[in-house]
């Protein structure tokens, strides 16, 4: 299995090509007023986990949200479901480890380490 880290953030921060991390230019984007937006997002098949900014009084705070989706085979549309196969659960523990690692990051830059 392959999984694909959207560099949407990266390429639009840095070009993606000077090293930084993901989680870095993701913060960079979102300090750019792109809230409206996931700071990160992982995906593999039809599997997505989405990172969230929430700036608050405290500080930020991060939140996830898992989507699913697959092309119906009778209409060819895409749709998402709230319903997850055994090898969906797989990879949604492996990209919710990865999006975990990412808020790490992203909360570490936030305090200044």
């Amino acid at each position: 299995m392959r999984t694909t880290i959207l560099a949407r953030l990266v390429t639009q921060t840095n070009g993606g090509n000077n090293g930084s991390s993901t989680a870095a230019a993701a913060q960079d984007n979102a300090e750019a007023g792109r809230n409206a937006r996931p700071v990160a997002t992982f995906k593999q098949g039809g599997v997505e986990v989405s990172v969230w900014k929430n700036p608050g009084e405290k500080g930020d705070m991060y939140n996830t949200t898992i989507r699913n989706s697959y092309k119906d085979d009778r209409s060819g549309e895409w749709k998402e479901t709230s319903s997850f196969s055994p090898t969906d659960l797989a990879v949604l523990a492996q990209l919710s480890g990865q999006a975990f690692q990412a808020i790490g990051e992203l909360k570490s830059q936030s305090r200044g380490c």
